[in-house]
């Protein structure tokens, strides 16, 4: 596999941004990986190879499930690694936070980015927003294969939502199941 060093150090960061939103222990995934690499012929060069293939696939799929990395906290070496971050966007972002809305968060970094970017970027830096309380313009940031209009519109039309299946079965009608998991990572029910 021929990686970039930023698309692996990209990678690792998620890995441990993943492990981090799990509850923050990465003692037990690194013991994973040394009793799978001393366990079988592997090297445990090879599992991280592999896991960063993994991660590579994921950071390529369509509908990405991978925990959103937040803005407000991410360090300049992470906000670097992501693809379609310029050395301006980091210096911006850096100086702006702390950022409440993800409209705030396109009013820093999003000016002279196209639809592409803007949602490259958006698919992995978020500010999730409360499905109850938010703002149409932050729902109609969330890259989606519904228009952001549409998507922003399916998302008020059933307030208040009560649970996290509320929304799971509303999004359901709209777009594939891979999609409303991947949607669930933009939005929260406080």
């Amino acid at each position: 596999m021929n990686f970039s060093h930023r698309s692996i150090h990209f990678a690792l960061l998620l890995m441990l941004n993943s492990l981090a939103a799990c509850g923050g222990d990465t003692k037990p995934a690194a013991q994973d990986a040394a009793d799978a690499a001393s366990s079988n012929t592997d090297t445990l060069a090879q599992v991280v190879e592999d896991a960063i293939a993994e991660e590579a696939a994921e950071l390529a799929s369509e509908w990405p499930t991978a925990p959103l990395i937040d803005p407000n906290t991410v360090d300049a070496t992470a906000l670097a690694a992501i693809p379609g971050m310029s050395a301006d966007a980091v210096q911006a972002l850096l100086a702006a936070r702390p950022l409440q809305t993800p409209s705030e968060l396109d009013a820093v970094i999003g000016s002279g980015l196209t639809d592409e970017q803007r949602s490259a970027i958006y698919k992995v830096l978020f500010i999730p927003v409360d499905l109850n309380n938010g703002d149409l313009s932050d729902y109609e940031l969330i890259p989606s294969s519904l228009s952001p209009g549409k998507l922003a519109h399916e998302f008020e039309e059933y307030r208040p939502y009560e649970t996290m299946e509320d929304f799971t079965r509303e999004m359901s009608k709209y777009v594939s199941d891979e999609e409303v998991a991947y949607l669930t990572r933009f939005v929260t029910i406080d």
